[in-house]
């Protein structure tokens, strides 16, 4: 008997991937390919609509080429993808408005400001959980709007998975799932309905916008060689990140380290309003109930050993600063990089970078530590926030994404946090939500159950320090940031 597979395909901001599951959750193949990204003199962050969906279409064309799967094997398709990036074109055509505007590009700013000075805030948090901010669709749907003479009956809206799924149905299906809905600013969370009011306010017709549907909903086929393939899930991919470490119960944590770092935690039936600048945002709609989660981020994680490699220059490669890390024989110097400033709870943009703690003797290899731990503390003031808001007892970090694989980093982490760190052995853990979300749509997998039970950890981290040197540590670092934030120098 031929074996049976679900494929997922993970759009993501620098490369788009596809990967093929078995019911085992093991990720048996995988090809994936960069995708451009263009800033602009005035700070525009865009990409190319195009490219992103002949880079999907190539890579489905080489997973069943060069791994000789027949469509047949493959049961379902599971869409995720990066949210909030905003995506314009015409419904008869195809052809985009403008360009793609990534959900990094900031340029809309003034926009969101408008918005602000109109007393919009306390309406948008409490209807969509969401700060008001350029990061969200709205601003940049305006000012495509704002920009190009369009025919308004013309046009779609889409997020990244809108516009794949357009694409892959042959243009037939214009939908999008809770999850990305969530994340253009115009949602109501709590009704699960584009919000009026909001549309009135911000002067966006509501005829542009996709149907918006279930995390686990049939999403329409994707056809390949005349063979139908149903496509059964759509999942941002911070929340498909959630589901793919198995999160699947309130209190639930994961963190994914990437560029920067993203926190998840599983809050249940209640979407949860944080009081100290976290988003609150669906998880997934599956099964015909929603789950809520609470999100936090760090701008800085990753970044930072790019840092070091490519313009401090103490680092060859990423994956030597572990190695290096642990030459260092002191915790006393600390890196606050606030290069962009500093998110959560702090919410400062003005604030910038510093190296503090430092005497005669620092070498490159306490500034590697320094710099290491400092993704660590942050993500341990992010901890802090959500245990603030929530009264959740988090019992464990569930770890993904480049810099989970540091060793170094991971057992820092358990120790700041007085936590458990789980390691998960599989690096696709975004594919693998989305999979497993069309799995057990069609029934590949039965429960949530039979998923637990393939779950595979490569490595688990359990705090080694007391609490009292963790809170000496911690109390250090929080003056630092202290004393990082009151130095504004005059320009």
């Amino acid at each position: 008997m031929l074996k049976e597979y679900i494929i997922a395909i993970d759009q993501g901001t620098t490369s788009s991937r596809v990967v093929v599951v078995n019911k085992e959750g093991d990720v048996l193949f995988k090809e994936g390919m960069p995708i451009g990204i263009e800033e602009t003199k005035d700070g525009q962050i865009l990409q190319d609509a195009q490219e992103i969906i002949d880079s999907v279409r190539v890579l489905i064309d080489r997973i069943f080429k060069r791994h000789q799967i027949d469509p047949s094997q493959v049961k379902a398709i599971g869409i995720t993808n990066q949210r909030e990036t905003t995506i314009m074109w015409n419904k008869h055509t195809g052809k985009v408005y403008y360009k793609v505007i990534s959900w990094q590009s900031k340029h809309t700013i003034d926009i969101t400001n408008k918005w602000i000075e109109m007393g919009l805030e306390d309406k948008v948090l409490s209807k969509t959980g969401l700060k008001i901010n350029p990061y969200f669709s709205a601003s940049k749907i305006k000012y495509i709007l704002n920009t190009q003479n369009l025919n308004i009956d013309d046009v779609m809206f889409g997020t990244v998975d809108t516009f794949l799924l357009w694409h892959l149905t042959n243009k037939k299906v214009f939908k999008t799932d809770i999850t990305n809905a969530s994340r253009t600013m115009l949602y109501n969370i709590h009704e699960e309905k584009w919000d009026d009011e909001l549309l009135k306010a911000y002067k966006i017709p509501k005829s542009i916008l996709p149907e918006v549907v279930s995390s686990d909903d049939y999403f329409g086929d994707f056809e390949y060689n005349d063979f139908k393939i149903p496509i059964t899930a759509m999942i941002g991919d911070q929340q498909s990140s959630l589901f793919g470490h198995q999160c699947f119960n309130s209190g639930d944590l994961k963190v994914t380290y990437g560029t920067g770092c993203f926190l998840l935690l599983n809050t249940g039936d209640e979407p949860i309003l944080s009081k100290n600048g976290l988003l609150t945002t669906p998880a997934w709609k599956f099964n015909g109930k929603t789950t809520y989660a609470l999100e936090g981020s760090v701008f800085m994680g990753g970044a930072i050993v790019q840092w070091l490699r490519d313009d401090l220059k103490i680092l060859n490669n990423a994956s030597d600063s572990e190695r290096l890390a642990l030459k260092s024989d002191t915790d006393d110097v600390y890196v606050v990089p606030a290069f962009v400033g500093l998110g959560t709870p702090y919410w400062d943009s003005d604030v910038r970078a510093t190296i503090m703690g430092m005497n005669r003797k620092t070498n490159q290899f306490d500034i590697i530590k320094a710099a290491l731990n400092s993704i660590a503390y942050q993500i341990e003031d992010v901890l802090g926030v959500l245990k603030k808001d929530t009264n959740h007892e988090i019992n464990s970090i569930s770890c993904d994404g480049g810099a989970s694989r540091n060793n170094y980093l991971q057992q820092f982490q358990a120790d700041i946090s007085q936590l458990r760190v789980i390691q998960t052995k599989e690096t696709e853990v975004t594919a693998l939500g989305a999979a497993y979300m069309a799995g057990l749509k069609i029934g590949f997998w039965k429960s949530l159950t039979e998923i637990e039970r393939n779950k595979k950890i490569k490595q688990l981290f359990y705090p080694r320090i007391s609490p009292e040197k963790r809170n000496k540590l911690y109390g250090n670092w929080q003056k630092a940031v202290e004393a990082t934030i009151s130095f504004k120098p005059v320009k």
